[in-house]
């Protein structure tokens, strides 16, 4: 049999190929398309565009960090130093003029020149310490979170809020207040495990997400006291001064301690007991240890990505999530979908918007791993 002939003039026929061509081409960019909206989707999520309330969380802390020195930072050791040694000038020129001032008896105009002079200089050293300490927002929390308690008991109600106000705003400025959320740390032999942490005033407060055979899910893992005074360091709590090569890999020279309370307790939670510890944050507060101080035990915390969050949810039990918080949340067994959705949602709230607030400044996401080990050691443990 004769092969068909198309009656179609050769023109028409490339013009008809050229449209099946067109066709297909915008087929492929479809389905291509498709494919890779569903890839964004499923495998590579973007991030999502931050809420008006982050944007105005964030836009305060820009301004506040033209205030204040970013705390935890080579350059804030730096003004802590300037701090102290001003602090030491001043109390020997104020010692100095008064021993001067008792010795008098009767002295001429040229002497009380020159006490005018030493007074001048008092005044200019005063001038520069003031100067440093509105930099430091430990300092300004310190001055004004008293400020507000006294003056509310004196019924000076406006000028307790503004003092409060101020020191809200000097409180954002502190890492250790800014540690609220999911962390994930190993727990020697038992592994990995996930913690909450909460806040109540100026204590911190760490529970168990994920629980062992000693301490199980949802008791508290370990508390720390983070008011004003309690790291100072007449009270024994100095900075952990590191050596030059673990200064280098975490990129302050210093590392504030705060007192605390490790829970500890026999296997199948005998005799449980709080232990005297200490809470050691790690720069900007990307990072923190608590130590167990009688058991000479440590363990490095990190920031767990939302799919390690979801795993350890699922396999550990999220009913412990919010334990000592208000009422119980759904378990995946017993809860409906929609209770499930509202209640993750509302648990990675927090660890999220750490991830927003570093796309919106830029940053880098670096895997969410923390290290532990010496300067020698350079595994790290990696929570993907």
């Amino acid at each position: 049999m004769d092969e068909p002939t198309s009656n179609l003039p050769l023109a028409d026929t490339s013009e008809g190929t050229q449209h099946n061509n067109q066709l297909n081409e915008e087929h492929e960019q479809t389905t291509t398309s498709t494919h890779n909206n569903r890839a964004i989707e499923f495998i590579t999520p973007q991030p999502t565009i931050p809420s008006p309330r982050n944007l105005a969380r964030l836009e305060l802390e820009h301004r506040l960090q033209s205030i204040y020195t970013p705390v935890n930072t080579n350059e804030y050791w730096e003004l802590q130093d300037s701090i102290l040694q001003l602090s030491s000038d001043l109390q020997v020129a104020k010692s100095t003029l008064s021993r001067r001032t008792s010795r008098r008896s009767s002295r001429s105009s040229s002497y009380n020149r020159g006490e005018d002079n030493k007074s001048s200089g008092i005044q200019a050293i005063e001038t520069m310490l003031r100067r440093a300490q509105a930099k430091d927002a430990q300092h300004v929390y310190r001055v004004t979170s008293k400020a507000a308690v006294v003056a509310g008991r004196m019924g000076r109600y406006e000028e307790a809020e503004r003092y409060g106000i101020e020191s809200e705003r000097a409180k954002m400025m502190l890492p250790q207040f800014n540690l609220e959320g999911l962390w994930v740390g190993k727990y020697g032999s038992h592994g990995f495990e996930m913690i909450n942490v909460t806040y109540s005033g100026d204590q911190l407060i760490a529970y168990k997400v994920t629980g062992d055979q000693n301490i199980p899910r949802g008791e508290i893992s370990f508390t720390a006291d983070l008011s004003p005074d309690s790291h100072m360091e007449e009270q024994g709590l100095d900075p952990i001064v590191l050596s030059e090569g673990s200064a280098k890999k975490w990129g302050t020279k210093r590392l504030p301690r705060y007192p605390g309370t490790g829970h500890a307790a026999e296997p199948n939670f005998q005799n449980p007991t709080y232990l005297e510890g200490q809470l050691v944050v790690i720069g900007p507060g990307d990072y923190f240890s608590f130590a167990w101080i009688p058991l000479e035990h440590q363990i490095f915390f990190g920031r767990p990505s939302p799919e390690l969050t979801l795993k350890m949810l699922r396999e550990g039990g999220s009913a412990s999530l919010t334990a000592g918080m208000g009422p119980p949340v759904p378990t995946l067994e017993s809860g409906t979908h929609r209770e499930m959705t509202h209640y993750l949602t509302r648990c990675l709230e927090v660890t999220n918007s750490n991830f927003e607030d570093d796309a919106c400044e830029g940053k880098a996401f670096d895997g969410c791993g923390i290290w532990h080990g010496d300067d020698d050691d350079e595994e790290l443990c990696f929570f993907q």
